[in-house]
């Protein structure tokens, strides 16, 4: 089955696949252990700790989002039971893989982006701010992940295990953000760095916006 979202103006659809279905080709592969997750995160650290450490990694700091709330925005009112039918390792699957689409997709309209004009037009600023709803909305949904765990809705092993299958991997995330920095310092434009703090002097909330599913 497939949890459809609402359509986006780059003329294809996100949704969460079912656990079924392809993850993705460039995820870092592990050998279904709790090593190989430290491995793809890059950090060393003892085994009754990786699911708080994950937890961690996905929280946003400019944000506060409830496991509801992300489920809530993702998943249409008509596939809910369909949702709730699915155990909470596969649905931290789905999430993750939503996750991923919005941050492929936000790249690869960063990407389009010529760096060698004097400025953007109007269409070109239109591409930059859709980029960067997409970049919020794969943000939010794993922020959603982090407080499911904070809420005690996702175990450690739930989490761990999904990361796993998902073969989940930091490079999708690196590789976004240097695509917005490319843009953003051709044009002198102003965004949030990941887990950072807003670069010119607006008040910390005016960039943190609401999801909206694209």
């Amino acid at each position: 089955m497939t949890y459809e979202l609402d359509s986006t103006p780059t003329g294809e659809e996100p949704h969460a696949t079912t656990d079924t279905e392809s993850a993705g080709d460039d995820g870092c592969t592990t050998d279904g252990s709790a090593a190989g997750l430290e491995e793809s995160l890059g950090v060393t650290i003892p085994d009754d700790h990786v699911g708080a450490f994950v937890a961690q990694a996905f929280e946003d700091v400019e944000r506060s989002t409830e496991w509801t709330e992300a489920i809530e925005a993702v998943v249409a009112d008509e596939a809910r039971d369909a949702w709730n039918r699915l155990e909470t390792r596969k649905q931290v699957i789905e999430l993750l893989k939503m996750a991923d689409q919005f941050d492929r997709k936000a790249t690869a309209l960063l990407e389009e982006i010529p760096l060698d004009r004097g400025g953007l037009d109007d269409d070109l600023r239109e591409q930059f701010d859709d980029a960067k709803r997409l970049r919020r909305n794969a943000d939010v949904v794993r922020d959603g992940i982090a407080a499911g765990y904070a809420e005690g809705r996702v175990s450690d092993d739930e989490l761990v295990d999904a990361v796993e299958t998902f073969e989940f991997d930091t490079a999708a995330i690196a590789e976004r953000e240097d695509a917005l920095d490319d843009v953003a310092n051709a044009y002198n434009l102003d965004f949030r760095p990941y887990g950072g703090t807003l670069m010119n002097e607006r008040d910390p909330d005016d960039d943190a916006e609401e999801f909206e599913a694209w």
